[in-house]
Parts: structure tokens; sequence; C-alpha cells
């Protein structure tokens, strides 16, 4: 018997329950809209709206109708979609932290040591000059702002 009552009000609550809308101007000349009537001050009196609930059919005739199977295989490959989309990033994010501690490196050989030797390209080594060097802290210092982040 509970349940019947309660089933009966229950019905009875959503049967009638619709949204009101009001639309007002108020003094500064714009258009409102509340769930509330407008002040009793307002110079042009608002005018009531009426808005139905939305339901879950849709009513455009207009607008092709998709089957459930249609809905779900454009959600997936949504999901699809960003699930790629996070594992770029992700691996993008492991490749800049690669070169972020590479460039914090080279930056660390390049202000640490006192003298450094490069191949020379014939099968003997050469020192390195403080202009080259102070190039090389340069670009060190530009990979760590750009990929260490």
């Amino acid at each position: 018997m509970k349940w019947l009552v309660l089933a009966v009000g229950m019905t009875f609550f959503f049967a009638t329950a619709e949204a009101q809308i009001y639309k007002w101007v108020d003094e500064n000349g714009k258009v409102q809209y509340t769930d509330h009537p407008p002040p009793p001050n307002i110079k042009h009196p608002g005018q009531r709206l009426q808005v139905k609930p939305a339901t879950g059919t849709n009513n455009n005739s207009s607008a092709p109708s998709r089957s459930v199977a249609e809905d779900r295989l454009e959600f997936d490959q949504r999901q699809q979609k960003r699930k790629e989309e996070a594992t770029k990033q992700q691996a993008q994010a492991d490749e800049n932290k690669k070169k972020c501690i590479d460039a914090q490196g080279q930056l660390r050989i390049y202000t640490d040591s006192p003298r450094i030797t490069v191949p020379d390209g014939a099968g003997g080594i050469k020192f390195i000059d403080d202009d080259v060097r102070q190039k090389k802290v340069e670009e060190a210092n530009k990979a760590i702002a750009k990929f260490c982040k």
C-alpha cells in the first residue's frame, strides 16, 4: 500500500513539474533570464516563459535516426583517439625528459671541466677554446629552457 501511494505521488509530482523561466530587462538595459519573477521596481514587466523538461527521445524529424550500435561505435572511436593522443603526449614527455637530462649533462661538462678535448677527425684530439666553450654552454642552456619544464 505504501508503494502504491508513493508511486502515485511521484507520478503526480513529475507530471506537473515544469521549469518556470522569466525574461526581463534590468535598469541597465540588459536582458535577464532567471527562475524567479523580476523585482517589483523594474519599469518593463517581464514575461514568463514556459519551458518543458527535456525528454530522452529526439523529436526532431530532420535529424537522422541512429542506432545504439552506431552511437557505441562512434564512442569507441573517440575513446580510442583519446587514448592514442594520451600515448603520444606521454611519449613526447618522456623524450623531453631524456633531452633535458642530456642537456644538463652537457652543461655540467662544459662548465666543470677545465680543458675539454674533442676528436679532430683525423684520429687525433684537439682542445676547444673559450669561445667554443661559451657557445656550447649557451646551447645547453637553451636546450634546458626548452626541454626542462
